[in-house]
This record gives C-alpha cells, structure tokens and sequence, in this order.
C-alpha cells in the first residue's frame, strides 16, 4: 500500500476514461491527473463546489470499470486553449476500488520509471530526484563527439525539467486545495460564531 506522501501525488494520465455521474445526468470526461484521494477532469460541465458525484474510470480494453465517489472542491476556468475542469477529492471509496485505484497507480509509477530508465542520463530508480541529470555542458563538444548525441542529452534533460515543472505544478495545485478548503473553513466558523453572538 502506498504510503501518505505517494498516495496524494498526482500523476498526469492518459487513455483512461471517464464516466460522471451527477443525480440522474451522466456526461464523459477527459481524465489529465489522478491520485488515490483525488482527481482532475477536464470537462465544459459547471458543477457547484461541495457538489458530490460518482466517477467510472475505465482502463484501455479495460472490462470492469473502478467505480470511485468524490465531491467537487473546485471548479478551473479554462485557460490557454483549456477546457474547464474540476479538481474532485474521493470520498467514501469502498475498500477493494481504492486497493484497485492504488495497484493503478503504482502499476502507472513503475511505467514511468520503466520509461525514463531507458532514456540516456536519466536516473534508474523512479524515486530518485530528477536533480541527478548530468549537467548541461556550455563548452563546445569535444572532436569526435557527434553532434546528435549532445542534442539527445539536451533533450534528455529538457524532458526531466518538464517533468520535474510538472511536479511542481501538481503541488502548487494542492496548496491551492488546501488554501480553498482553510478558507472555506474559516468561513463556516466565522458564520457560527456571528450567529451566536
């Protein structure tokens, strides 16, 4: 089982799909990121923050779908040629769909690696820190040293610094969360306390 760190990590996804269901509407979505305590869909759907849905999420040539339930957080305007989208946090997950849910995405993680470690210069192990690509060289190649290698190296790590912005962008998109639902807190308690007074 992953652990807590692991678990709130989101992983971008492609491929999967989305089915939602909202009362008696049901539409499908495009999955971009999933994690075992939440999800992000891009859809043009506007649903009301705290609205609670149930998701389907099917694998390519996938049979049975992992059913999750999860409220609405927040709602993403679009942005940059985006579609709108909702940040959802899973809740009330029977116990086999969320083991399903984390053998998913350790099964995607173990991909990834499995990916990057066969790339020239990145580092083997999946939890190693995107920090150990070699360093970029200023210097002019040495002779004998085709220029399509350097190139490649390039790439290499241009890649990494897109995965490692990635990261960065999944995290801030948490705090952002978090932020939301401190503030939506603090509201709620300034209510009861306004109406006790």
């Amino acid at each position: 089982m992953a652990n807590a760190h692991t678990r709130s990590q989101r992983l971008r996804v492609s491929g999967i799909a989305a089915h939602v269901r909202v009362g008696a509407a049901a539409f499908p979505c495009q999955l971009e990121e999933l994690s075992a305590d939440g999800a992000f869909l891009r859809t043009d759907r506007v649903l009301e923050m705290g609205t609670m849905l149930e998701v389907d999420l099917v694998k390519p040539g996938g049979r049975k779908p992992l059913h999750l339930r999860g409220i609405v957080l927040r709602t993403v305007p679009g942005r940059d040629g985006h579609q709108p989208g909702l940040d959802l946090e899973f809740r009330l997950v029977p116990n086999e769909d969320f083991q399903r849910l984390v053998e998913w995405l350790d099964e995607m993680r173990t991909r990834a690696g499995q990916a990057l470690a066969q790339l020239p210069g990145i580092a083997s192990s999946p939890s190693e820190p995107i920090a150990s690509l070699p360093p970029l060289e200023t210097t002019a190649p040495a002779e004998g040293h085709e220029p399509d290698r350097e190139r490649s190296k390039l790439m290499v790590q241009i890649k990494g610094l897109l995965l490692e912005m990635d990261d960065l962008h999944d995290r801030l998109r948490l705090r952002d969360i978090e932020i939301d639902d401190l503030r939506r807190q603090l509201s709620t308690a300034e209510q009861l306390l306004g109406r006790r007074s």
